[in-house]
Formats: structure tokens, C-alpha cells, sequence
């Protein structure tokens, strides 16, 4: 997809202001696109130019409205990228109510408003956690069985499948997006990454929970750029959901002994014995290759160095 693609275009993001949405905002206009902030909080610093903040509470039916409701027309040719989440998996297990009434909930109550203010396009973002677990090593394809196994999954499922519900009984058009386990600067200090820097930034040996676990660790850039791609299309029923990874295996381990080298510090061991060794959870992106033409290109490693460089800024 050309930047140009995106020139004049008006993208209306939720969530603004956590971790995908400041990269998001910041790329969208980059290539020329007018801009929508929806947060429950004020605008951070240093916003870039052409971005109009609203500070709304989306949980609140006026807050929805007052947020989604754009210049006469507008809406019909914007995109809605919904990124406001829950974001984490311990904290959805902690408040399970909350977990299904911000993840699940609001994002069906959103389509419909979105529907109601005029909008059409919407991408709504999942994760690869909804998938079961790999029995047999395989990349994960975008039909493989799902599972609602905790609060934050089972929110997540209800949602993807409230919108779905929505695109096939109106003009939603609607894209999910399963991400893989994003990482780079401004990353959730509960993540696996800022969780293996926190402990060597400290002079500690990064020993993490499970570090035999290999995971589909994607750089942000990565996200944010497949996001652009996937939402300059116009979905259809049969690739709605889209697998949005680096397509290849980190182990955990491995990525720890690489921050231990960044920061000077002795590596974790790395054998069978360690916890989670055989968990593999790897996308598949062949659809993501096929509908864009493109597949995550940053090399993991510069990945980890400027993540690195930034959380030590």
C-alpha cells in the first residue's frame, strides 16, 4: 500500500492512547491521513499535527455518539480502528465483568454507532491467544479452532463474533485482526519484552515464567503497517479474519539471552527442563501475504535493539 493511499483520508482510532494507538495515530498521519483520537484521557505531549483528540468515556452511550460523530459524510468514507482494550490477560482474570464489558460489550455497542453516525469500514483488533492449543507444532491458520480458556479470550471471542453478527446483517465493514505478541517501544510493561528488559536493566539474569515457550513475537512498526494495508481493503466474509504475526517462532529463552546481551548481563539456561518447552504458538500470514502483497519485514533482532534503546531513553 502507497502512503498516498491514505492521503486526506479521515481514520477515527479508539484507544488512542496506549501502546498500538500512539503508533498508530503517529503513521496514519504520516501518510496524510486526518485523524480521530477517542481516549478516556487528555492528549499525551508532543501529539502529531492533524490529530483532533476527544477525551470521551466509549462505555457511556454519549460518550460513543459525541466521539464517532464526524462532518456530514465523512463517516461514510472513514476507517474505525478499534484498539481500546483490556489489554492484559491477568487483569481481564482479576475483574472478569469488567473484562467482558470493555472487550466484548463495547466494541459490539461500537459497530452499531458506528453503523448509526454513518461509518462503514471498522478493523477491530483480536489476538492469537483466542486460538486452542498446537498440537502439532504447526503455524496457526486463521480456521484453526479457537478457545475461550480465560476472561480476556472468551471477551475477545464475544467480540469478534458481535461484529461479525453485525457485518452480516448490515453494511458493517468489518476486518479482525489476530495480532501476535507485539513488542517495541512504549510496550506493556507486563509483556513478555519489557519483562525480560525490566530484570536486566536491574544486573539481573532475565529468568522469565516460561521461558521454553516459543511465541510470534512481532515488532510494532510491523503491526501498525499490516493494519494500514489490511484496512486500505474491502473485506469479504471469507478472509474477515486475518492473522496479523511475524510468522516465525522466538523461543522465549533465546529472546531473553539476546536482552541479556544488550545489556551485558549472563543469559538465562536454555534446555528442555525450562517451563513451557513444546508450548508453540506461531501464525500462519499466508492470507495476510496473499490479500496485501506484503508480510512483517523488520529483522527481529534491530527490533529488540531499538526497543532496548528506547526503554533505557
Amino acid at each position: 500500500m502507497r502512503q498516498a493511499d491514505w492521503q486526506g483520508r479521515r481514520a477515527v482510532v479508539t484507544g488512542a492512547a496506549g501502546f498500538l494507538g500512539r503508533h498508530l495515530i503517529r503513521a496514519l498521519t504520516q501518510a496524510g491521513a486526518e485523524v480521530t483520537a477517542l481516549d478516556r484521557v487528555a492528549p499525551p505531549t508532543g501529539l502529531p499535527n492533524g490529530v483532533r483528540w476527544r477525551q470521551v468515556d466509549l462505555m457511556s452511550p454519549q460518550g460513543m455518539r459525541q466521539g464517532l460523530e464526524l462532518d456530514p459524510g465523512q463517516a461514510s468514507r472513514a476507517m474505525l480502528f478499534h484498539l481500546a482494550a483490556l489489554s492484559m490477560p491477568v487483569d481481564c482474570a482479576r475483574d472478569p465483568q469488567m473484562a467482558r464489558a470493555l472487550n466484548a460489550d463495547m466494541a459490539t455497542a461500537l459497530g452499531r454507532a458506528w453503523l448509526e453516525a454513518g461509518g462503514r469500514g471498522m478493523l477491530f483488533a483480536s489476538t492469537c491467544l483466542v486460538y486452542a492449543p498446537v498440537i502439532d507444532g504447526s503455524d496457526v491458520r486463521e480456521d484453526y479452532p479457537v478457545l475461550a480458556r480465560n476472561p480476556y479470550t472468551e471477551a475477545k471471542l464475544t467480540a469478534e463474533q458481535g461484529l461479525t453478527s453485525l457485518a452480516a446483517e448490515g453494511d458493517l465493514a468489518l476486518r479482525i485482526v489476530r495480532l501476535g505478541n507485539v513488542y517495541g517501544p512504549g510496550a506493556h510493561p507486563g509483556t513478555v519484552v519489557p519483562e525480560a528488559m525490566a530484570m536486566a536493566r536491574a544486573g539481573q539474569t532475565p529468568l522469565m515464567r516460561r521461558p521454553g515457550e516459543e511465541l510470534d513475537l512481532i515488532y510494532v512498526d510491523d503491526v501498525i503497517e499490516g493494519m494500514r494495508r489490511l484496512a486500505a481493503l474491502e473485506p469479504e466474509p471469507a478472509d474477515r479474519v486475518v492473522n496479523l504475526g511475524s510468522g516465525r517462532g522466538w523461543r522465549v529463552a533465546k529472546m531473553a539471552a539476546e536482552v541479556s546481551r544488550l545489556a551485558g548481563v549472563d543469559p538465562p539456561p536454555d534446555d528442555q527442563s525450562q517451563p513451557g518447552w513444546g508450548y508453540r504458538l506461531v501464525l500462519d500470514v499466508s492470507l495476510l501475504r496473499r490479500l496485501t502483497g506484503w508480510s512483517p519485514q523488520t529483522e527481529r533482532l534491530w527490533g529488540l535493539e531499538q526497543t532496548w534503546r528506547a526503554y533505557n531513553a
